[in-house]
């Protein structure tokens, strides 16, 4: 019986170390564990009143063909200016439903594209927080009116450009919430210069 005993206490202490062992690289992977990727919602135009366009309908499309390689970027975005100008169209363009003119609102140009900046090295390099990358957004879009029963025809092109630096050693999760800001300052300078725009060279096509 001793033997048996003396056998058996060691295996259980060795057990037991093995599971605190296992406790604590549990608790360090825990807290060395990535915290998730925020959720990015759509940029609305909703808080102003639509723009009641004279027209039977608006149709939406896009001209702009991403190449989804570098130094493009747009496709990795939240919120690409693309789908920010769909949104836009969308919220912003309300269509009477009647005649027989229809409204057409087609994004040109919708490209974010990356540069790498020079970053000092050394001791400055060192003990400085640094730009790292730059990022331009370009946002082109053509508005336009054709009347068939006046052989009427009226367009407009609207373009905003914005631009941001990102500091060295963001994360992935900074580098997005960067882009989604991007995108925001863009739509308030698009939503502004095209609604000026519109209501300046386009006035027929507005009931509003």
């Amino acid at each position: 019986m001793s033997v048996s005993i003396s056998g058996f206490a060691p295996g259980r202490r060795a057990l037991l170390r093995g599971l605190g062992a296992a406790l604590i690289a549990a608790t360090v992977a825990a807290c060395t564990t990535t915290p998730p990727a925020p959720v990015y919602p759509d940029i609305r135009f909703t808080s102003a009143n639509p723009l009641a366009v004279r027209a039977l309908r608006v149709d939406i499309a896009s001209d702009y063909k991403p190449s989804f390689a570098p130094p493009n970027v747009e496709h990795l975005m939240p919120v690409s200016p693309e789908r920010m100008a769909r949104q836009w169209a969308l919220d912003r363009l309300q269509p009477l439903r009647s005649g027989t003119a229809v409204a057409r609102f087609t994004i040109l140009d919708a490209a974010v594209t990356e540069t790498k900046l020079t970053t000092a090295t050394g001791i400055k390099g060192a003990f400085t927080d640094q730009p790292a990358e730059r990022y331009d957004a370009v946002l082109r879009v053509r508005f336009s009116l054709d009347d068939p029963s006046r052989a009427y025809h009226g367009e407009v092109e609207t373009a905003v450009r914005h631009s941001l630096t990102v500091q060295e050693g963001a994360s992935l999760n900074d580098r997005e919430k960067a882009w989604y800001e991007l995108t925001q300052k863009l739509a308030a300078n698009f939503d502004a210069a095209m609604t000026s725009n519109i209501r300046a060279y386009l006035p027929d096509a507005l009931a509003n």
